[in-house]
């Protein structure tokens, strides 16, 4: 049988940097500057056509990278990844561009992928017919939930027909109707051969569709083999990790982070003898005098750069202080001929959350004469301005600011109002409980931060959106499997919830969603809260 994907000594490091600038360090620095951090390490595996593949961890573990290295989206550090064939990757958004519809990312990505023009007019309706989003196609896809978007593009991927299939937590959210028909499409393409890796968090999805599971713990293969053997395994270490005290949870973990610093242990022989990673090649090789050279001049240039800040900052702290009299003078004179004016009480906003899947916003107050101007998704919250009787029907219309300006009409049935916010920070530190995962409180603190300022951090493994100041909007993050039960147990009752499936909790400053599988949550976003009358 044909091997598909081959991961020979495959390693993957990062280098972490604590700001921006020093990564002019790490290039100055004859033997570098920077934290090494290991996100994969010597890794070795095969595939054959036909296999489905179930890659299995806890968060952190390597299997979003080397789900990125299999489809060809990032390359290694060093090692070799030979895959044969072209490789599909489908994760919640993954390739969608915000700013498009959803007709216009599935022409664009068709395009990147070679397609003609006719081809991708012959798949259109065939992908759009399997995505089910409806007249979301036609809107962009900032507006769509965490479903939405990963029913685009699994719908994209499947239906361009490649060789090998990466599906990375895309069944992680959307309702079980949809998850069973993907299933079913994956259950067509192990028929005609294809290679097919599913990254979950359900074990239960794992045991039900893959043959082989790949164990991946701290960047390293663990263990590899039948789902008959595998799965146990790591099952009976999920229950071990459920046993610890926080204080060995904690042990556990600096320990793992101590390990994904430095490489472990040398790559297995090859026919050409040992193969040293790409990092013990280079301090093999002797220092030449152009390195020096080259260090040399990226130091000069670091001195020079930082006089001419430092005169720039002198000249123009001297116009700033000119500028500040200035002002002053007039605030002054403006005092004396203005009078004060009282401050005007604020009063209390009703913030209202959409409490279904998808709905209609429409340009005036009658279901009968109004068009249909945008849509809604769960989650997304209004500012109510005016409350208006249906003409017909017994119900009221809530009129809020959409973020162009204008005003939308939205039934008070679709949406539910907030009662008392609660405390994010004691429902992170709860939810790290009963994840088992530590550092959720920390991630709190990336809202309300620059793309820039992200950059200069850790920020682990969030995926993050931004808005149009390029400022965090909302991010997401994978869970390890929390039920139902035991977070309304702990927690309490939702703010808002979509049947029994999607839970959204109301807090001062953030809201948290959480997207179930099989009973149990494995996806969390958290959102800034509205803060003004455009909340969507």
């Amino acid at each position: 049988m044909k091997a598909s994907v081959v991961l020979k000594n495959v390693t993957k490091k990062y280098k972490m940097y604590k700001r921006t600038s020093d990564k002019l360090l790490d290039l100055a620095m004859p033997n570098g500057y920077g934290r090494d951090f290991y996100a994969l390490q010597n890794i070795n595996f095969e595939a054959y056509e036909g296999d489905i593949i179930g890659i299995i961890g806890v968060n952190g573990a390597g299997k979003s990278t080397i789900s990125n290295l299999i489809s060809g989206v990032i390359p290694p550090t060093s090692g070799k990844v030979k895959i044969n064939g072209d490789a599909a990757l489908i994760s919640i958004a993954a390739g969608l561009n915000n700013e498009l519809t959803g007709r216009e990312n599935i022409e664009l990505k068709c395009l990147m992928l070679g397609f003609k023009k006719s081809e991708i007019e012959k798949l259109m309706p065939e992908i759009i017919e399997f995505a089910e989003i409806g007249e979301f196609i036609d809107q962009p896809v900032k507006k769509y939930s965490s479903g939405m978007k990963s029913r685009l593009g699994f719908a994209i991927s499947v239906n361009i027909n490649p060789d090998i299939l990466v599906i990375d937590e895309a069944l992680s959210v959307g309702d079980k109707i949809f998850a069973q028909k993907c299933l079913d499409k994956m259950n067509s393409f192990k028929e005609k051969g294809k290679t097919i890796f599913f990254i979950s968090h359900s074990i239960g999805q794992v045991k039900e569709f893959c043959q082989k599971a790949l164990w991946l713990e701290a960047g390293e293969i663990k263990a590899y083999g039948p789902v008959e053997e595998v799965v146990p395994q790591y099952e009976e270490f999920i229950l071990e990790f459920n046993k610890m005290s926080k204080e060995e949870k904690k042990k556990f973990n600096e320990h793992v982070a101590e390990k994904r610093s430095r490489l472990q242990h040398e790559p297995i022989p090859t026919d050409k003898g040992t193969e040293p990673s790409r990092s013990e090649m280079a301090k093999k090789k002797p220092k030449r005098k152009l390195n020096i050279f080259r260090s040399f001049l990226v130091l000069l240039l670091v001195v020079v750069s930082g006089t001419l800040y430092a005169n720039w900052n002198t000249v123009s702290n001297f116009l700033q202080q000119e500028e500040k009299v200035s002002v002053a003078k007039e605030e002054k004179q403006l005092e004396t001929e203005t009078p004060p004016v009282e401050p005007v009480e604020e009063t209390t906003k009703d913030l209202r959350y959409v409490n279904i899947e998808a709905g209609f916003v429409r340009d005036a107050p009658n279901l009968s004469t109004s068009n249909k101007i945008t849509m809604v998704t769960f989650g997304e919250s209004i500012t109510v301005k005016e409350t208006v009787k249906d003409p017909e029907g017994d119900f009221n219309w809530l009129m809020f600011s959409l973020p162009t300006g204008q005003d939308g009409w939205i039934s008070e049935r679709l949406v539910t109002q907030v009662q008392a916010p609660i405390d994010e920070v004691a429902f992170m530190s709860e939810l790290e409980q009963l994840d088992q995962t530590d550092g959720f409180s920390s991630t709190l603190e990336v809202m309300g931060k620059s793309q820039q300022e992200l950059l200069e951090s850790e920020v682990g493994d969030l995926e993050i959106s931004y808005d149009d100041n390029n400022m965090v909007r909302e991010y997401s993050i994978n869970l390890n499997g929390i039920s139902i039960d035991s977070l309304v147990e702990l927690v309490g009752e939702p703010t808002v919830q979509l049947d029994d499936s999607d839970y959204l909790y109301h807090g001062n400053k953030v809201d948290v969603i959480l997207y179930s599988q099989n009973g149990s949550f494995t996806t969390m976003t958290v959102k800034k809260v509205a803060e003004d009358k455009n909340s969507l």
